[in-house]
């Protein structure tokens, strides 16, 4: 659909050049902004709204999956030996 409203603004700014009235001209360049400006904010939409999908909430099942991932990996570094992480330098104040 937004395809189509653009190949009508392409063929409203092409009537000007044909046509010997002045005002079915300004009209048709009106239009020709109408339909460009309402073609531009369905594609606008469909991509918001396709970039939304990916943005899901997720299932309980799914974030409990994840929470015991998370405890999984705090409490295995936390069995390791403090010698093998890297500690991060004390900071001076400036």
């Amino acid at each position: 659909m937004a395809w189509f409203l653009m190949l009508l603004a392409v063929g409203c700014l092409l009537v000007p050049f044909v046509t010997k009235s002045f005002a079915l001209g300004v009209l048709c360049l009106m239009l020709s902004l109408v339909f460009l400006v309402a073609g531009a904010m369905m594609l606008l939409s469909a991509r918001i709204t396709s970039a939304s999908r990916k943005a899901e909430i997720l299932s309980p099942e799914e974030l409990r999956v994840l929470r015991e991932q998370a405890q999984a990996k705090r409490a295995s570094s936390a069995g390791t030996p403090s010698g093998t992480t890297p500690e991060s330098p004390p900071r001076t104040p400036v």
